[in-house]
């Protein structure tokens, strides 16, 4: 029997992001409407296709990260889910540290 792993807990943030297809070159706008350890959804009119290689330039207050990940679901006129690729230590740190801050601006 397969045991299924817990999806990383999603927090609500909300990060200006800059999406870049990896193949393409393409770059649209969007912000976050929530993030984990594990990827996030973006809000934008313009999805990208399921698939697609992306890297993400969020920017939370005065600190931005980079990371790369692969669009999972795509809703038209909507958004897109991303999910992340490994996270390094430090990507994974600063995360935290956003979803603190998030956590005490509710």
């Amino acid at each position: 029997m397969e045991t299924k792993t817990p999806r990383p807990v999603r927090e609500l943030l909300v990060a200006q992001t800059a999406v870049v297809d990896l193949r393409s070159g393409k770059r649209i706008a969007a912000k976050t409407s929530d993030v984990s350890l594990g990827g996030c959804y973006l809000e934008t009119r313009e999805p990208m296709p399921v698939s697609t290689g992306v890297q993400l330039e969020m920017t939370y207050y005065d600190a931005s990260l980079v990371v790369f990940g692969d669009v999972v679901r795509s809703d038209p006129e909507k958004g897109m889910a991303v999910r992340f690729r490994a996270l390094q230590p430090n990507q994974t740190a600063m995360l935290k540290s956003w979803f603190f801050i998030a956590s005490r601006s509710l």
